[in-house]
């Protein structure tokens, strides 16, 4: 029975031989893109109903995102590195099931330390899949068609997130947000059947050198450590800007509902955009469109900060949706490229760490800023709009700032390599 337990089932045959399998992996694995993106973007509309619901204040309820956070930051190294070596398919398949009981667990905890509790557990089984998900793609994929299949798996996550404020909002409006979390019940269960069914037996590559010095090996590569710092201010400006948004809602009295619709436009706008990157970076080169992409990101978080009246948050979240859409996947792309199959889970669970750890710090200076702004005194509701209204500005002026930074450093980056070739 453990031996069993232990073993990746093969595939049926009429699948393997199937000359599109390597998609039905890309597919498989954006199921948990998609779960992992739908959970971080719903519980991020939902946190301060959940605060009220459990009576706490913005800088406590934060916890409930970043514990999650930051079990991710810990675990996704060293399950890429298990991954690696016992099997990318077990821990996938396994990671599900581990994710969906603790989504579970979350719904029906009844105070917000066993909240968090069910959140670490979560997060473990998150950890089980996106330090596999990036791989289990490198490994299956053609190597022409790798940006593609990242593209794709991009638009994947784009959904989760388009459709978490909404699906949120709406949970929320009929009945708790307790409903947000037994959400994923139904998507994990089909989710365990897909990938036993779907996903390759794994090519075991067990290690040979000591982690640290394979690590340290792959991180010396400039496209690799690069392309890391750009997926962290990626996440920070992406997990920030959707932190602090809901608060001006609520504060101008804008209702759950609602307001999921609104911030699904930036998800969506990345979820159309990511594909469409992934396959022209095939022409174009990967410099461009993340010089551009980051670009973007900055102006549209830029408009909203300005112009935060209805107009101006939709078009800058559909600008800042479609920069983060051109960014991301080249981004990754050029990351998993740059390393060797063999390593595909440790780069994988790095460049999934440190992308957690830039939704950690973007969360974390969102509440910083935001709050050292409006503070905690109970206000008229028009003066509190307006006070909201000054923290969202400032708060998504920083971010904005952080994202022109980055396309500036690209773009001298590249000067750098063209002057740099002989001829």
């Amino acid at each position: 029975m453990r031996r069993r337990l232990l073993r990746e089932p093969r595939r049926p045959e009429a699948i393997r031989r199937n000359p599109r399998a390597h998609w039905f992996v890309v597919g498989t694995v954006c199921i948990g893109a998609f779960m992992g993106q739908l959970d971080a973007s719903i519980v991020t509309v939902a946190l301060p109903h959940i605060g009220d619901s459990l009576h706490a204040g913005a800088a406590t309820v934060q916890w409930v995102a970043l514990s999650y956070l930051f079990v991710l930051l810990g675990a996704l190294i060293f399950v890429g590195q298990l991954a690696d070596r016992f099997g990318r398919k077990l821990l996938y398949t396994y990671g599900f099931g581990v994710f969906t009981i603790g989504s579970v667990l979350c719904g029906l905890a009844p105070s917000l330390p066993l909240l968090i509790a069910a959140r670490v557990l979560q997060a473990l089984g998150a950890a089980m899949l996106q330090a596999n998900s990036v791989a289990l793609i490198r490994e299956a994929m053609p190597a022409e068609e790798l940006a593609r299949g990242i593209g794709v798996q991009g638009a994947a996550q784009a959904i989760g997130l388009a459709m978490g404020p909404a699906v949120g909002g709406l949970l929320i409006a009929l009945g708790s947000w307790r409903l947000i979390f037994f959400v994923n019940l139904p998507v994990g269960i089909v989710a365990i059947v897909l990938a036993r069914l779907l996903i390759p037996r794994s090519r075991l590559h067990p290690e040979t050198g000591p982690r640290l010095r394979g690590l340290r090996t792959l991180l010396a590569k400039h496209t690799i450590s690069f392309g890391l710092a750009g997926g962290l201010i990626a996440y920070l400006v992406m997990f920030g800007s959707l932190f602090v948004i809901p608060y001006y809602m609520v504060a101008a009295g804008i209702g759950p509902t609602e307001a999921g619709l609104e911030l699904a436009c930036l998800p969506i706008a990345l979820g159309v955009i990511s594909p469409l990157a992934g396959r022209a970076s095939s022409r174009t080169g990967a410099q461009p469109l993340l010089i551009a992409g980051m670009a973007l990101t900055a102006i549209g978080l830029a408009e909203i900060a300005l112009y935060h009246g209805l107009a101006g948050r939709l078009v800058g979240l559909i600008i800042a949706g479609a920069g983060l859409g051109a960014f991301s996947p080249v981004n990754n792309a050029d990351v998993m490229g740059a390393g060797p199959r063999s390593r595909a889970g440790l780069l994988g669970g790095v460049l999934n760490m440190v992308r957690t750890l830039g939704a950690i710090v973007g969360v974390a200076l969102a509440s910083l800023i935001y709050a050292s702004v409006v503070g905690h005194t109970a206000l008229p509701k028009s003066v509190s709009e307006a006070i909201s209204g000054e923290g969202l500005r400032s708060t998504l002026l920083v971010l904005a700032a952080l994202a022109a930074a980055t396309a500036l450093a690209l773009g001298a980056d590249s000067a750098v390599r063209r002057r740099s070739r002989p001829g």
